[in-house]
């Protein structure tokens, strides 16, 4: 009935293989038996629920019967809708829209968030920036100009509606990091040391805004916080396979182990939107942000970008579609 939609549908035959099959693969929905030969579907469900949430991961739970009790352990391990056989195909293919349908909203929200937090440039940037650039045209004609168009470049790319794109490429968002860059290295002076460790000509899709926020917290919440300032480092790598390794690292305050566990928290309000990027991380790769940091001596943030496809400039990203539904 899936194929005939048609959807892509990967078929486990237990618990186990259907473990494996989320843990590496990009998925849009979980249709599970509740009985099972080595673990229940209550079982499996709490598993998944272990790591993605019930926006991130949808899970449809189908059972020949339904009595109270099986309801409550159902919703209890996490699914988000269970079905009783035998069903009419009308029903369950509505249910499995809906699920798919609550999924790509609640994906769409989440980068809209992303895109209006990067849109609502600071006040005191906006000043500290414009008077900068007042200062400098005295002093220097040539670096006042160059600065203003960095920070063109960077308001442009800020203000710009791909960021509520699904994918963009990491090229893209190079440019608006280095607009970033020299504006704060032009105000902080010998203050801020800036240092790339990067693959020569490396470029791959990746959601929008994923590391330009985690520099500006290195030099905000880092660097800047520290007597003498201190440097920030952006290492990208590509891996095995279609791998990309990204990492955003600071010598600057750090923070305690409590301060640290409570960055992903909805309500930690010092960071730029860590809670929203670990969201898409996870929807886009399925694998989360590792955070670390010790006071005094720095922190360090880093991600795995797994692709299923890899683009050779940023011109051919129109070309690369969307996950099919599985």
């Amino acid at each position: 009935m899936l194929e005939g939609v048609p959807y892509n549908v990967i078929a486990a035959k237990n618990g186990t293989e259907a473990l494996e099959v989320v843990s590496c693969t990009k998925l849009d929905l979980v249709i599970l038996d509740l009985m099972m030969p080595d673990m229940t579907g209550f079982e499996v469900c709490t598993r998944i629920r272990e790591r993605f949430s019930m926006v991130d991961l949808p899970v449809l739970i189908i059972t020949a019967a339904i009595i109270g009790h099986d309801k409550y352990k159902a919703f209890h391990s996490g699914a988000n809708d269970i079905l009783q056989k035998p069903y009419h195909y009308s029903e369950f293919m509505a249910r499995i829209k809906n699920l798919i349908m609550m999924k790509h909203t609640a994906n769409q929200a989440t980068r809209m968030e992303m895109a209006f937090l990067q849109s609502q440039i600071k006040p005191h940037f906006l000043y500290n920036v414009l008077n900068t650039i007042i200062s400098l045209s005295h002093l220097d004609i040539e670096k006042a100009r160059e600065i203003t168009a960095e920070f063109t470049n960077y308001l442009r790319m800020s203000f710009d509606f791909q960021n509520t794109s699904a994918i963009s490429s990491f090229r893209n968002e190079l440019s608006i990091i280095n607009s970033y860059l020299s504006i704060e290295k032009t105000r902080f002076g010998i203050r801020l040391d800036i240092l790339f460790d990067i693959d020569k000509d490396i470029d791959f899709i990746l959601p929008p805004l994923m590391i330009q926020p985690l520099v500006e917290n290195a030099v905000h919440h880092g660097v800047s916080k520290k007597r003498g300032g201190g440097w920030v480092k952006l290492t990208v790598k590509k891996q095995s396979g279609n791998e990309y390794y990204i990492r955003v690292e600071d010598n600057g305050v750090g923070m305690p182990p409590e301060q640290r566990e409570d960055l992903l928290s909805s309500d930690f309000d010092r960071s730029v939107g860590l809670k929203n990027i670990n969201q898409r991380l996870k929807h886009f790769c399925g694998s989360e942000l590792k955070i670390k940091s010790t006071p005094d001596v720095g922190t360090s943030v880093s991600m795995l970008i797994h692709l299923a496809e890899t683009i050779e400039s940023p011109e051919t990203l129109n070309e690369v579609k969307g996950p099919e539904l599985t």
